[in-house]
């Protein structure tokens, strides 16, 4: 398991003075160094995490973000088993986001399992932009509470102003 943190930190749950300084300069977050030593627990148990690399971590709220390799994301989503098992250790909902994916790919991460229909970009006058997001009616899983979270943590994340339309 590759981690933001030392391997020896991550099993111990002890900061060396490179992690510690890592931490204290911005360089790694809190939330990196939790989710490092959460992971590194379970593979210790479960070879498939074991090969997996945490990128990064974030907190957003309520909402706990982990940020993998896109190979360790495919895994992830096609063992059920193995997502109830991360879930289960953070004792929350996981989002999980690809660390080297582009922003359509981001946005397919975070509506998952929800199939985007198309993505467009809105410019307003002042120079921003906004991206819009459109999804079927008949999108099953997807409630306004979570529609609220995938923006927010779209925005924390990646600085991306969500519209969302059903059609």
């Amino acid at each position: 398991m590759k981690t933001p943190i030392c391997t020896f930190d991550a099993k111990t749950g002890i900061l060396c003075n490179l992690c510690e300084s890592k931490l204290e300069s911005g360089q790694i977050t809190q939330s990196d160094v939790e989710s490092s030593i959460v992971l590194t627990r379970l593979a210790q148990k479960n070879s498939s995490i074991n090969k997996m690399t945490l990128v990064s971590a974030k907190e957003i709220e309520n909402e706990h973000i982990l940020i993998l390799k896109s190979s360790d994301i495919r895994l992830i989503r096609s063992n059920n088993e193995l997502s109830e098992i991360i879930n289960k250790a953070f004792q929350k909902d996981i989002w999980i986001i690809e660390s080297d994916s582009n922003d359509r790919r981001f946005l397919d991460n975070l509506f998952h399992p929800v199939k985007i229909e198309s993505v467009n970009f809105v410019w307003l006058p002042d120079g921003s932009k906004l991206t819009r997001v459109v999804l079927t009616k008949n999108s099953k899983g997807i409630d306004e509470k979570r529609l609220e979270t995938i923006k927010m943590i779209s925005m924390a994340v990646r600085k991306i102003d969500l519209i969302i339309e059903f059609i």
